[in-house]
């Protein structure tokens, strides 16, 4: 493949995963910003190795495993700069947070506002692992086996990880949705 047709073929790609690549950035970091660095540095990384692609995966799967592996590696170097004394402000604590209001899936769509908000502080407050899960199985609307696929996981893990998820969600709501009402 030439190198125009290899790059129109990678920019159909971009077209058609940035949104959703995106949006799990944004649910796994809950930064912004940081989303931003972490799905670019995800398709500059694809893109290097867009030849290699074997096809055993979805496309969305080999562009979502290499997103989480870029976040780890920003964590691991975030943790190795904390630990030799270079400590920045938490990043996640000024910026807005929005895993939920760019999304219209079902899963989202709550009777109004207040609520919406309340599930979207709930989910954001999940750990990553869980948060992850999550983003995959409803927002994106992934059967588990995929999202297992993408985490690298056992099928069981991730049913683990749904079932503490809805678990931990319930809990939280049940308590502020009786407060809004």
């Amino acid at each position: 493949m030439s190198g125009q047709e290899k790059s129109q073929e990678f920019a159909e790609v971009v077209d058609a995963y940035y949104e959703r690549i995106f949006r799990g950035a944004l649910s796994v970091t809950r930064d912004r910003r940081l989303a931003e660095e972490i799905v670019q540095e995800t398709f500059v990384s694809a893109f290097k190795k867009f030849d290699s692609f074997s096809g055993r995966s979805s496309v969305f799967t080999w562009l979502y495993r290499i997103m989480l592996n870029n976040y780890c590696r920003h964590c691991r170097r975030k943790k190795l700069m904390s630990r030799l004394g270079f400590v920045q402000g938490d990043a996640n604590s000024s910026q807005t947070r929005s895993v939920m209001s760019r999304n219209s899936s079902p899963a989202a769509e709550v009777a109004n506002s207040e609520e919406r908000e309340l599930l979207r502080k709930a989910v954001d407050e999940l750990p990553a692992k869980l948060r992850v899960v999550v983003a995959l199985h409803y927002f994106d609307g992934l059967p588990l086996n995929e999202i297992a696929g993408i985490l690298g996981c056992r099928l069981g893990t991730v049913k683990s990880r749904l079932f503490d998820a809805r678990k931990r969600l319930c809990r939280t709501l049940q308590g502020n949705l009786q407060d809004v009402h």
